[in-house]
């Protein structure tokens, strides 16, 4: 397989439980015994995304690695598999989690928007991870990505709705991206993500676009606590949301070998029911 292109693709930004964690430090793991993949904490991120709004300036340029999966040549029509690293991660690591995959696919990787300790952010995680400033972050930074995900399924044969994943902060993204943006998702697999109370639909009203999803957490997860995504889960499933939730004993902030076998078999079914 050919190295990955770093791709850009300049995006237009969007703007709304609790988890009253702050997160102290970034930390970069490798990545655990049995094919696990790494997980960086959600620290402070260097700074925000662009308002939103009337005469709001445009927003930093979203970049990307493309891969193709599955032995599909590069001009057939495929399904989008989008991937979204966490905070302190790059691209180039993140797509190891499905790079491997033996589905036909065409599997976007896209680099956040701030630099990060060798890395890269999505957006500030400088108050607790359920506060309203938090929370607007995510969504400026999920009109960032649909933006770019629409531009790429105009400029490539595309076939259906992206599948939308990612970890911790791409885990947060993930959810904002189903909820708020299913014009351009049709599926969204969160891992040790979260949603603060800004990212769920505002007055309860659900889009009847809105994808189903499935998150996956551990129940040892001490910097994105299990608790509160549950609560959120089953607040979503309240509204008619068709929302799940996968846990794992005695797994932290990280996607274990169990975790990571689970996510392709959901990525893979996602993808067989893409029209």
């Amino acid at each position: 397989m050919r190295p990955p292109r770093l791709h850009r693709c300049s995006a237009s930004s969007a703007l709304a439980l609790a988890a009253l964690v702050s997160l102290a430090a970034c930390e970069r793991r490798a990545a655990p015994p049995g094919g696990g993949v790494a997980g960086s904490a959600e620290p402070q991120a260097p700074r925000a995304a662009p308002a939103a709004g009337a005469g709001a300036p445009a927003p930093a340029a979203v970049e990307y690695i493309e891969e193709i999966t599955g032995g599909a040549d590069q001009g057939e029509a495929l399904p989008l598999v989008v991937a979204i690293h966490g905070l302190g991660d790059r691209p180039e690591s993140f797509a190891g989690l499905l790079s491997v995959a033996d589905f036909k696919a065409r599997l976007i990787v896209p680099r956040g928007l701030a630099p990060h300790h060798g890395g890269y952010s999505w957006f500030p995680i400088q108050q607790a991870l359920g506060s309203d400033g938090v929370g607007q972050g995510i969504l400026r930074a999920a009109g960032a990505l649909a933006a770019t995900l629409e531009r790429i399924a105009a400029e490539r044969p595309t076939r259906g709705k992206a599948v939308v994943t990612g970890f911790s902060q791409g885990g947060a993204l993930s959810f904002a991206l189903a909820l708020h943006h299913p014009r351009v998702v049709g599926a969204a697999f969160p891992v040790g993500g979260w949603v603060p109370p800004a990212v769920l639909p505002a007055g309860g009203a659900v889009d009847p676009a809105t994808p189903a999803l499935v998150a996956l957490h551990g129940e040892a997860d001490r910097r994105v606590p299990l608790g509160p995504t549950r609560d959120a889960i089953a607040a979503l499933s309240a509204l008619g949301v068709k929302a799940s939730l996968q846990s794992y004993p005695d797994v932290g902030h990280t996607v274990s070998a169990e975790m990571r076998r689970d996510l392709v078999r959901l990525v893979r079914r996602a993808v067989d029911e893409v029209p």
